[in-house]
């Protein structure tokens, strides 16, 4: 069995030899319902916030990690950003794909290029809080598409026209045109704002050949127009409820693919025994263009003895580092002719198994999990070395 969850909105896909499933949604977090399963699951993918793809982020995808890989043996697979996640849910030809999640408190615009199998993000992510206004919910659809379109040529003419505000609309609370466009107002503004930045990024080549709509608002009669006026008129299509959760159990049935690839070369200098002699090495552990690996393996996976400065070898296909008292290992990034030393925090002596996290922009941040189950120790390979699992903000 497969299962795609969506963390922030509580929802869980399944799918196995008869079929994708209906989807479930919990309260109590992925690992009680993971616990709950009974079946054994032969693939992990969680859709995660946007904003965990960045180095703050990265401490929540690693507790995550150490509670359902590390913890309950779960094959997690790849952590997804939500909005590729819902483009990944859909069986499209290639094209860009302007997915929108518009929520109450929250707007999150991208961009993703679908090519066959692969679904990547075309151009950085964006997201804006919503400011305060009225309380905005997506109204009921109309029960026919003719009370629908007279909805929608009732809000255009509000717009301009004073004299219609007054109008209600199709609704059961009989809300009137304008109280529509006042709640509205504050969402709609939020998406203009998130919307160019996005858009600017695209190349002539790339485009939007369909706009995705997500999100609790998804549905409300002003979304797809609010869109369509930046996005160039492309034609909207409103997601399911559990979209991402979906595309996340397509990318671990394998029908879909995220890469996710390193910018650099990042490697760690350790020492070796090789036929009774010391020697120094550098242990690869992302090249460029190469996946970022949430449990990065040793190529070489050799025995070391156990007097050595920094040693690797290879457990069950992880690599991993023994670093005695006093020592820290030296990282280096590879940034065109140039190798970069980052800087490693003091770490307890004892042996660390590696791991990456990539992120949105630069060259990620490395985990060093301890195997006698301490605290992991996360790297920022732009920046310094504070962050830790039990950290959360």
């Amino acid at each position: 069995m497969f299962v795609g969850i969506d963390v922030a909105a509580g929802v869980a896909v399944t799918g196995a030899a008869d079929g994708v499933r209906p989807p479930e949604s919990f309260t109590s977090g992925p690992g009680a319902y993971l616990r709950g399963l009974t079946e054994p699951v032969d693939g992990l993918v969680l859709a995660v916030p946007e904003q965990w793809f960045d180095t703050a982020g990265a401490v929540r995808r690693e507790a995550l990690y150490g509670e359902l890989a590390e913890g309950l043996g779960m094959p997690l697979r790849q952590f997804v950003p939500r909005a590729v996640a819902a483009a990944a849910s859909l069986e499209q030809s290639s094209g860009g794909r302007l997915v929108c999640r518009l929520e109450a408190d929250e707007v999150v615009a991208a961009v993703c290029g679908v090519r066959g199998k692969s679904v990547t993000l075309s151009s950085g992510v964006e997201w804006r809080t919503v400011g305060a206004g009225p309380p905005v919910t997506s109204p009921q659809e109309p029960g026919n598409p003719q009370e629908a379109r007279r909805a929608a040529l009732l809000l255009s003419r509000a717009r301009v026209q004073a004299r219609y505000r007054a109008a209600p609309l199709w609704l059961p609370q009989e809300m009137t045109a304008g109280a529509v466009l006042d709640a509205f107002a504050p969402v709609e503004q939020a998406l203009r704002s998130a919307l160019p930045p996005v858009l600017a990024g695209l190349t002539a080549s790339e485009g939007v050949s369909q706009i995705l709509l997500d999100g609790g608002l998804r549905r409300h009669p002003l979304a797809g127009p609010a869109v369509q006026e930046d996005a160039t008129g492309a034609p909207v299509r409103v997601l399911e409820e559990h979209a991402a959760a979906l595309g996340a159990l397509r990318v671990a049935r394998g029908s879909v693919q995220v890469p996710e690839t390193a910018r650099h070369r990042l490697s760690l200098r350790v020492h070796r025994v090789r036929q009774g002699l010391l020697t120094e090495a550098d242990l690869p552990l992302a090249l460029p263009g190469g996946p970022v690996a949430l449990s990065v393996r040793d190529p070489e996976g050799e025995p070391v003895g156990a007097s050595v400065r920094e040693s690797v070898r290879d457990d069950a296909h992880d690599a991993t580092v023994d670093v005695p008292d006093g020592h820290r290992p030296e990282v280096r990034i590879r940034l065109g002719d140039t190798d970069v030393r980052v800087p490693c925090p003091a770490l307890h002596p004892g042996r660390y198994r590696l791991g990456l996290h990539s992120a949105g922009k630069g060259p990620g941040v490395l985990a060093l999990r301890p195997e006698d189950g301490g605290e992991t120790v996360l790297l920022p390979l732009n920046g310094r070395a504070e962050a830790r699992t039990g950290d959360t903000e």
